[in-house]
């Protein structure tokens, strides 16, 4: 018997999926101990400067690929020859597994922080990269079960995400307005920020903060009616999270005084003047809070695992990798792929393990610079989608949503938008040059690794080529 048609992802379920990609409260709570109160105009200029832009040149693109099963491969092959598309879409698949090594490593203590209201694993570390490995694997063979599964999972905890964090918004405001005395005074002076190297090299990650936009690009054949539903569920989510952004950062501010924040507990620690003030227990609800958004971050891992993938693997032209590499099933899952992706990532989690173990030296300080190098690289496909889109735009691009009419002004937004990718690249490094002693070695490598990794996916892409190319 034959199946009947698939059912389509709603404007709403691809909603949520940017939105469980893209907003990490963590972000919230690290931004303000490195900035203070600077960090709320912060979060707007990024909107404006850079969020906001981006999602509207992503939305452009994805209403004229809604036959793309790649994403942003498609979107820079749209203005870019295709060896330049490759170099884009692999630096944002190297970043990917990277990053991937970093959030499985993490994630067992948040668990911990979630379900006990302590860091269990002080005593027995070791225990963290095996942890990590087992939660590779579970994480890898979900998303192996197709997008109509993890879809659902993302749907509904960006949902429960989303209340989670409207609850803690609203608590303060309304304490606010019975006249409560806040835990930080917010004035026009402490948000000023004092345009410093320190301060710019703190606001160029800011930007890496909102990267997902693109993650649900890959589905945009899925969705029901691209056309129209998927530009505007990256426009309605760009709004969402932004908003999310500010709202939850002068929410915090306002729960806690700012210079008693630390990155190691404040998602757990804001929850417990929240609930107190409710008249609730605070480390139960610290704990609730815990979980809500620990499991709102594997969601989001499910997502960051498949979605490269597709973005890598789906639209490039054949020969470019291996065949066995780019098959996929009937629902377009790349699953020889996405299990080639589970064991380069265990490997680079098992890295410190083999420190612990064997007293080896230097191989957290490799994985310290390898995720310096991952960041960084992130930001590269930025830089190639927006030169693809102002090179499409000039080529006469007519897609069915734009993000404005007149192509003068849309080049200019790209323009706009490639200025503030390469100020961020150049700018996330500035704390190195601060040093009294300066790693030049470090620097080099930090500025110059993305390009040696662009270099790797080349000599892979040229031999793959001759090997399998027609």
């Amino acid at each position: 018997m034959s199946r009947g048609p698939e059912r389509k992802l709603s404007l709403i379920t691809v909603s949520m999926i940017i939105v469980v990609t893209t907003f990490g409260f963590g972000n919230v709570i690290d931004n303000l101990v490195e900035l203070g109160l600077a960090a709320i105009p912060s979060w707007f200029a990024v909107g404006m400067l850079y969020f906001l832009p981006l999602a509207l040149i992503l939305a452009e693109f994805s209403s004229d690929n809604t036959e793309s099963r790649g994403g942003i491969y498609s979107f820079m092959a749209r203005g870019l020859n295709p060896t330049w598309a490759f170099v884009g879409t692999w630096s944002y698949f190297v970043a990917n597994i990277v990053f991937l090594q970093s959030v499985f490593s993490k994630l067992p203590i948040r668990a911990s922080l979630a379900l006990s209201g302590t860091d269990v694993f002080e005593d027995v570390t070791w225990l963290l990269p095996v942890l990590a490995v087992l939660i590779c694997v579970g994480l890898t063979w979900v998303a192996t079960r197709g997008l109509r599964v993890f879809s659902v999972v993302a749907d509904w905890l960006a949902k429960a995400m989303l209340l989670w964090i409207a609850a803690l918004v609203a608590v303060p405001f309304v304490l606010l307005l019975a006249d409560r005395e806040p835990a930080t005074t917010i004035t026009i002076a402490a948000m000023t920020p004092q345009l410093d190297l320190d301060y710019f090299s703190t606001f160029a990650w800011l930007l890496f903060a909102v990267a997902g936009a693109e993650v649900a690009a890959p589905y945009v054949k899925d969705t029901e009616n691209p056309q129209r539903n998927f530009p505007r569920a990256i426009l309605l989510t760009t709004i969402l999270i932004g908003a999310a952004y500010m709202l939850s950062t002068i929410a915090v501010a306002l729960l806690i005084p700012v210079g008693e924040l630390t990155k190691a507990s404040g998602m757990y620690d804001v929850w417990l003047p929240w609930a107190e003030s409710l008249g609730l227990p605070g480390p139960m609800m610290g704990r609730l809070g815990m979980v809500v958004i620990t499991l709102a971050f594997v969601a989001s891992y499910i997502i960051w695992i498949e979605s490269p993938i597709r973005a890598m693997f789906a639209d490039v032209p054949r020969g470019t990798f291996p065949p066995w590499l780019t098959r996929s099933d009937e629902r377009g899952t790349l699953h020889h792929a996405l299990w080639t992706q589970a064991t380069v990532t265990a490997v680079l989690i098992l890295v410190p393990l083999l420190s612990m173990l064997t007293g080896l030296e230097g191989s957290e300080a490799f994985l310290t610079l390898l995720n310096d190098l991952a960041s960084l690289s992130l930001v590269v496909p930025y830089i190639f989608v927006t030169l693809a889109y102002i090179r499409a735009r000039i080529n006469g691009m007519d897609a069915p949503f734009k993000m404005v009419r007149s192509t003068p002004l849309a080049v200019a937004i790209g323009v706009l938008v490639l200025i503030v990718s390469c100020a961020g690249y150049l700018g996330a490094g500035l704390y190195a040059l601060q040093a009294e002693s300066v790693d030049w070695l470090y620097v080099a490598t930090v500025y110059g690794g993305p390009a040696l990794l662009i270099g790797l996916g080349l000599l892979l892409r040229t031999l793959s080529l001759r090997a399998y190319g027609d």
